[in-house]
């Protein structure tokens, strides 16, 4: 598992046009942030690994569009990949979905961390949101984030939180919606993608090979690279694309 998230995580990284990666399995572990994992199941026992997407709760200073401050417990989007092979198919809005179904939150209350201009298309797309209210750090917040707030029934005292979230779980490993799984819930099915839980596979070397399968160009699996100071180094992007679905 930990192969697969650590690789997963890099080719998201390409695909951003990132330094480094912002998702691996020693980051997960010591984290409260929850990882989706979409496969798919061509035949018993083989898979195929579609995206990713990791989501955590973060205590955040909102601006809404009057430049009034809140401090709110907001569900964040912090990286987000579906492999090459499998974009422009549904599966990115798919995934979305299982995720906001299981958190039980609508995609209008999200915040997304540094969105590129494909997740922000994607999100007019799907859920037709477009309009951004600037919050002077890397956090994308769109204005139908604050709609209940201009309902004067969802005012606190303060006049400033909305019920939509003040009512979020507690920030932390005790308050976050619980998973069965400590990776988060993992995504999988049998055929086409489908919702059920996967369990590790201990195996290493069947990972591996399941994991090549994703990979259409395995000569360019180390196309991510740091020099010795940790600085990225100049890669050949002739296999890798920048669109995330």
């Amino acid at each position: 598992m930990k192969l697969i998230i650590d690789e997963m995580g890099k080719a998201s990284a390409i695909a951003q046009e990132l330094k480094m990666p912002i998702t691996s399995g020693d980051k997960l572990a010591n984290s409260d942030h929850i990882l989706y994992m979409m496969t798919e199941h061509d035949k018993p026992e083989h898979f195929s690994v579609v995206g990713i997407l990791k989501m955590g709760w973060k205590k955040l200073y909102l601006y809404n569009k009057e430049g009034l401050r809140s401090e709110a417990m907001v569900y964040c989007l912090l990286d987000f990949y579906i492999h090459e092979s499998k974009q422009r198919k549904g599966y990115g809005k798919r995934l979305i979905e299982c995720m906001l179904q299981d958190i039980n939150l609508e995609a209008k209350h999200l915040a997304i961390d540094k969105p590129t201009k494909k997740l922000l298309q994607f999100m007019w797309k799907h859920y037709q949101l477009s309009k951004l209210v600037n919050q002077g750090n890397n956090f994308v917040i769109f204005e139908e984030f604050f709609d209940d707030a201009l309902d004067e029934k969802n005012h606190d005292n303060s006049g400033h939180r909305a019920v939509s979230y003040m009512r979020q779980p507690m920030f932390g490993r005790h308050g976050a919606h619980k998973h069965h799984d400590t990776m988060g819930e993992i995504v999988q099915g049998e055929g086409d993608a489908a919702f059920v839980k996967f369990k590790y596979n201990q195996d290493t070397d069947f990972v591996d090979h399941q994991f090549k399968e994703t990979n259409p160009h395995p000569e360019n699996s180390n196309a991510f690279k740091t020099d010795k100071d940790g600085n990225s180094v100049k890669r050949d992007l002739k296999f890798h694309h920048n669109s995330l679905w």
